[in-house]
């Protein structure tokens, strides 16, 4: 009987400790350089993608690179690539496709057409013309509409 009752007090002083717990936006889940939103509007819905767009360094920039999440993932992933490339003189710009991270998630009709069109638009409100991209996992597909 006392190891039950140790047991229980264990598990319940756990619980109190316990973080809370992550909401869909992942709000209480830290991402390692400030959020920014860009306002989009999809089959009539007002939805928020999610970005971190990390200066350089040095200035000037050496270019711009766009780090692309996979399909399981956010834009958390790339802690230490931002980290290095920012380091090594290029501004780095890591959107949360919708759907995904601190992004809105919505019940629409995703497709990779859709999320190339909010990276493009991403880039334009950015006044980025140019960039390099590196991509993991499904973000290729994206790659093949941008």
């Amino acid at each position: 009987m006392k190891l039950l009752a140790s047991a229980i007090l264990i598990v319940g002083i756990l619980g109190a400790q316990a973080p809370n717990p992550l909401g869909i936006a992942l709000e209480e889940y830290p991402y390692p350089y400030p959020i920014r939103f860009l306002p989009l509007t999809i089959e009539g819905q007002t939805l928020r993608m999610a970005y971190m767009d990390v200066a350089a360094d040095s200035e000037p920039a050496r270019g711009v690179i766009v780090l692309m999440h996979g399909k399981n993932f956010g834009g958390y992933y790339w802690v230490d690539t931002i980290r290095a490339l920012a380091a090594a003189g290029y501004r780095v710009i890591v959107p949360d496709q919708i759907g995904w991270g601190k992004s809105s998630k919505p019940d629409i009709r995703y497709s990779f057409h859709l999320l190339a069109a909010n990276t493009a638009q991403l880039l334009d409100s950015l006044k980025v013309t140019k960039v390099d991209v590196l991509d993991h996992s499904t973000s290729v597909m994206l790659l093949k509409r941008l």
